[in-house]
């Protein structure tokens, strides 16, 4: 390992002056090389064979594909039209011109679901494993002026179904796309594994890279006392010593700011090594979450000149930014400043070719606009265009590795999901936006209720495999907190699973909560038209199975949940939506009041349904929201004038006690705020409080109970209203309710 500790630029109009002169002379006496060719995209029709692959054929360049039908690329097969699995051949053709500057040219795979091998020209260029990380072959060996042939086997197989266990010893590091109770025929029926997300679904170029390429990289921001620093380490691959120096630009995106500039003379070494470069203080800006200030970025590009020529490239988007998590005390802090996590779920499409940049921006839009904070990737990952917009954004990201309850635990595997996590971090560890990793949601080691369900159930499967990806995690990348898993004790599920939605009104010891809701039906619209429009509709169905292949639980609803089904299912749309709104206000607001006592952070489950599906999404999959959302948007207000109720329904004979508690996430006070409170029946003013109140930064504070005494029967709505001084409307909330004889 190579270090290098540099100085900034110097300051001052005369020093600039002489610096940009000397500067332009000497660019003028020896130029460099810096920029590389623009990509040559490879994106659009190929041919895809729709037949498994049988034999090595198409790798000939005289093979003839014409009868094959086209594909998209990027694009998942089954989203376009072929519904398939296995290993299938994809070909195109391409015209490609020698370039004089640069010495390599790769083949640049932005994911490939599952596997691929790749011949170029009849070469075999190398494959790799794995749904989600781009990777790169060197093709400059097979290249040839004018037309190129491209063959790439895709394999996309299903895990075996070998006995009722089988789902509890998978190979596939694919998580929640390949296995789970949200995606096609939910986790536990034989069509578990249907509408298989094989394909090429990202994008496809021919790049450039200089002599040396940079093979791996990682960034810290430490905040020290003299303000934020860069640590930048490269890993390179050189074929022969080079002396000349590092030249390297920090420049602001998304601000107006300067331009950081920085140099060190150094040498690259035979073989594969790694540099690492300190950038000093020098008046960075912060990144920052939406919610707590600006989410300033910067282009970092590192170049390595070597006698007035490029020799290294590399640039990445950056962002300043420190987080820590205290696990004794559940409380989270960016940049030094606390921040409560109200988060949400989210899986954005069965297809990532899908979630394009507009589908995921309206996302993230969507979430902040219920004042969401932080998003949970659920075990699995998104493309990089997602982590690109929460930077952007300001949102946070707490991002799982793709392990979904078992898998096999033999030697092969335990490396194979080593390689895949290094593969994970290495390509996302830059996003300021990601505060965390997990490495395995629900292990079989952590989730007794598997013993139910599986005859063979170890509870000490898949425990040694999570010990090694967690020392990995800590390995790999310390300036984030990791977790080995996320616990089945994080999930309570009450309401659901089990227990009563009131349940989660008592006192919990978690200081994260990770998963909590309920399912809710869609529209009427969206619900008869993923059923296929059913002749009898809108009765409800004797046989239940459809309805549980688009992930619909029966039992968990009108068993455990004691949802009424109602005459139709108009009525029963109405009946789980309102529900599902309930439990989530409810579950919401009960954690944020036990806010860092213990809790520092709630996820509520799920954000959207990713594919036309009746489940736990408070978004239907055409992101229409459900009443849940409304609920949670009122939940998570960071300012919230929370009303403790544990039930919709009282006694003409007992008093109605609903106490306030002010939860405050902002780091600033009210001073001399007015707390409203207006009790109606049927939308009749029946009691009117007024309260003066001082709300301490980062708080929550308990008023007393109102109105505390018996009602005549009828319809009730408290309306709670926090005002400042001025007479401005900081927050409100309201709960409804009912008086009966």
């Amino acid at each position: 390992m190579v270090t290098f500790t540099g100085k900034g630029l110097p300051g001052g109009k005369m020093r600039w002056f002489c610096l940009a002169f000397l500067v332009a002379l000497l660019c003028a006496c020896q130029p460099h090389q810096s920029q590389h060719p623009a990509p040559q995209s490879l994106n659009g029709l190929w041919h895809f064979d729709p037949e498994l692959a049988t034999d090595l054929a198409p790798i000939e360049p005289s093979f003839d594909h014409s009868h094959w039908p086209h594909i998209q690329v990027p694009g998942n097969w089954f989203s376009q039209g072929f519904d398939t699995h296995g290993a299938h051949w994809y070909r195109t053709e391409f015209e490609w011109t020698p370039s004089q500057q640069h010495s390599t040219t790769a083949l640049q795979f932005e994911g490939v679901d599952y596997q691929a091998e790749v011949w170029l020209n009849g070469h075999y260029l190398g494959g790799h494993q794995g749904y989600f990380a781009q990777f790169e072959l060197d093709a400059s060996h097979a290249l040839i002026s004018g037309t190129n042939v491209l063959a790439v086997k895709v394999n996309s197989p299903l895990e075996s179904q070998n006995g009722p266990s089988w789902s509890l010893h998978k190979t596939l590091i694919k998580g929640v796309l390949g296995h789970h109770d949200t995606r096609a025929g939910g986790a536990w029926s034989e069509r578990g594994q249907e509408q298989n997300t094989g394909g090429i679904w990202g994008q496809v170029n021919l790049i450039s890279r200089a002599e040396v390429p940079i093979t791996g990289s990682h960034w810290q921001t430490p905040i020290g006392a003299n303000g934020p620093q860069g640590q930048l380490a490269l890993n390179y691959r050189s074929s022969r010593t080079l002396n000349g120096e590092w030249q390297i630009k920090l420049k602001p995106i998304n601000f107006d700011g300067p331009t950081h500039r920085f140099q060190f003379k150094a040498t690259l070494e035979v073989g594969e090594h790694q540099t690492t470069i300190h950038l000093p203080p020098d008046g960075y800006q912060l990144w920052w979450p939406a919610e707590r200030g600006q989410p300033n970025l910067y282009q970092l590009k590192a170049e390595f000149l070597s006698r007035g020529k490029v020799a290294a490239q590399y640039q990445r988007r950056v962002g300043f930014r420190s987080v820590d998590y205290d696990g004794q005390l559940g409380r989270w802090t960016i940049n030094g400043q606390p921040l409560f996590l109200r988060g949400t779920n989210y899986i954005a499409h069965q297809y990532l070719s899908l979630a394009d940049h507009q589908l995921l921006q309206q996302d993230l839009r969507l979430m902040q606009r219920a004042n969401i904070n932080a998003v949970r990737v659920h075990a699995h990952i998104l493309p990089q265009r997602f982590y690109d917009l929460a930077d952007e954004m300001g949102m946070l990201v707490w991002q799982d590795f793709p392990l979904q309850w078992g898998y096999l635990d033999s030697p092969a595997f335990h490396r194979q999901a080593e390689v895949q996590l290094k593969q994970m971090v290495d390509q996302f560890h830059h996003h300021p936006s990601i505060i965390t990793w997990s490495a395995h949601n629900e292990p079989p080691w952590d989730a007794d209720w598997m013993q139910y369900r599986y005859p063979d159930y170890d509870p000490n499967q898949n425990r040694e495999l999570d010990l090694r990806l967690y020392r990995q995690l800590r390995n790999l990348d310390n300036s984030r907190p990791s977790f080995a898993l996320s616990r089945t004790a994080e999930h309570p599920w009450y309401g659901w699973y089990g227990g009563k939605w009131q349940d989660y009104g008592k006192p919990t010891q978690e200081k994260l909560i990770t998963e909590f809701g309920a399912q809710a039906l869609p529209d009427a619209p969206i619900l008869r038209q993923l059923l296929g429009a059913p002749d009898d509709w809108p009765s409800l169905p004797d046989d239940w199975s459809l309805w549980q292949f688009h992930n619909f639980q029966p039992h968990e609803t009108f068993e455990l949940a004691k949802v009424e089904r109602g005459a139709d299912a108009l009525a029963l749309i109405e009946n789980t939506q309102r529900y599902q709104a309930k439990l989530t206000r409810y579950a919401a607001e009960s954690y944020r009041r036990q806010k860092y006592q213990p809790v520092g952070g709630i996820f509520q489950f799920m954000f959207v349904e990713h594919w036309p599906s009746m489940n736990w999404g408070i978004m239907d999959y055409k992101r229409n929201p459900k009443p849940g959302y409304h609920a949670l948007a009122q939940a998570f207000q960071p300012l919230l004038p929370s009303i403790v109720h544990h039930q919709s329904e009282f006694s003409v004979d007992e008093p109605v006690p609903l106490p306030v508690h002010i939860i405050n996430d902002h780091l600033n006070p009210f001073n001399d705020a007015q707390l409203t409170l207006s009790l109606l029946k049927e939308g009749s003013l029946v009691e009117h409080k007024q309260q003066q109140l001082s709300i301490a930064p980062d708080s929550v504070s308990t008023l007393p109970q109102f109105p505390n005494r018996k009602l005549k029967p009828g319809n009730y709505r408290l309306n709670a209203t926090l005002y400042d001084q001025q007479g401005n409307k900081l927050a409100s909330s309201h709960f409804d309710f009912e008086v009966q004889l």
